[in-house]
């Protein structure tokens, strides 16, 4: 089944996705890729938050996948009275946020100025455009869930401490279960981000069309190497993520506290390496023995490849984790919890390693040093499992074979 070369796409997103060193940026970006390696004509356009603001040139960036890119500068910080007053809302706070007029008015102008297929909508976070997008377009709207995010604050809750903050966290995550079911009856299609996440779509809502697109890799681009140490002395440990996000502010400082104290005590030549954008003071002034907080990094590729096990303790959020497919297409040896490997399609000792109590991490760090050949072996099968089922053009190809069948 053919695909026109001239299949035009807009992207929406609420955050600028360059640089491409967190979860959400990587799924944009990679779905992006996937669509313009088969062809696929994509345009851009952003908001450009505050707090993950976009200041460099434009002329800097690799113009190959995007036709045009635009940026709209808003300001998301917090405001009590606007939290206060949406939480008696339709629309949750956390996403009123991203309802802005001059995105508005840059979307009326490109939607009048081209005509598009399809309207791609990066998270749940765009559907309050919905209306504008129909007012103006005739293109499929297409909504690329990137998880539940209804779950993400219901597992907050449950993980949270009785007291304000938990009854706030309840809350929150009933008002964006209803706001979420609720759009998407507004929606031409969904392309959620696993498996798990398009049936639990569908109970919402049974008549639901849709596909599964997981993030990708781009094979063509990896760099594959293998450093696994057969000294189990220099071995060492890593975790990379972004830590504005409160899951893995959570899962991170669980780990620190629960975690890292038994398995320092056990393999004191151990070094655990943590990185990450937005580091709050509260980790970043941490003085722990055996931990090196490293802050951002200038290239999160050359991190993971210096590093032998990848460390990835959620207890909550929702989705597919990004840097578990990266790590795992570099060869990297996995150990995370039930909750960080939904999404992704891997067996426990052969290509990943789980663990979801503190004796748990500890045991499966004292295999991987005591058996070097079985944790290189892991490694290795991780990287052949990532080639193999998250290639970019093949699944690509899927997604539009998939559009085409449906629509036409």
């Amino acid at each position: 089944m053919g695909v026109s070369p001239v299949m035009r796409v807009l992207q929406l997103t609420k955050k600028v996705p360059f640089p491409s060193k967190d979860g959400e940026s990587m799924a944009i970006l990679s779905l992006a890729s996937s669509l313009v390696s088969n062809g696929v004509s994509v345009d851009l356009l952003s908001l450009n938050t505050n707090k993950h603001k976009f200041s460099s040139d434009l002329d800097d960036l690799d113009l190959t996948l995007y036709r045009f890119i635009n940026m709209v500068d808003i300001n998301t910080n917090f405001h009590p009275i606007s939290f206060l007053i949406n939480l008696l809302s339709n629309i949750p706070y956390q996403i009123s946020r991203f309802v802005k007029r001059d995105y508005k008015v840059k979307l009326i102008s490109l939607l009048n100025q081209n005509k598009y297929d399809y309207i791609l909508l990066e998270t749940v976070y765009l559907t309050p455009y919905i209306p504008l997008i129909k007012r103006y377009s005739s293109a499929k709207v297409l909504l690329r869930t990137h998880n539940l995010e209804y779950e993400i604050w219901e597992r907050l809750y449950k993980g949270a401490n009785w007291g304000v903050s938990k009854l706030l966290y309840k809350w929150l995550a009933h008002q964006m279960f209803r706001y979420e079911s609720f759009r998407l009856h507004d929606i031409d299609y969904l392309i959620a981000i696993s498996d798990r996440e398009l049936l639990m779509f569908k109970a919402f809502y049974p008549s639901l069309n849709g596909i599964v697109v997981p993030i990708t890799w781009n094979a063509s681009k990896e760099r594959y190497q293998i450093t696994i140490k057969s000294n189990a002395q220099n071995i060492s440990l890593f975790f990379i993520g972004s830590l504005d996000w409160k899951p893995n502010q959570e899962g991170l400082i669980w780990f620190l506290s629960k975690v890292w104290p038994l398995c320092y005590a056990r393999f004191p030549h151990l070094t655990f390496y943590v990185a990450g954008r937005n580091m709050p003071e509260k980790i970043k002034q941490l003085n722990i023995d055996g931990v090196i907080m490293m802050g951002e990094v200038k290239d999160a590729s050359s991190f993971v490849n210096q590093h032998d096990i990848a460390i990835v303790p959620l207890l909550s959020g929702s989705g597919m984790r990004a840097k578990i497919i990266e790590a795992m297409a570099l060869g990297k040896v996995i150990i995370t919890t039930s909750i960080g490997l939904e999404g992704i399609e891997a067996k426990d000792t052969y290509d990943v390693c789980l663990a979801d109590s503190p004796e748990d991490f500890v045991n499966v760090i004292e295999f991987l040093l005591t058996h070097p050949n079985q944790m290189m072996q892991i490694g290795i099968n991780a990287h052949y499992n990532i080639m193999n089922n998250y290639e970019s053009v093949t699944i690509g190809k899927k997604l539009l074979d998939s559009l085409d069948c449906h629509f036409n």
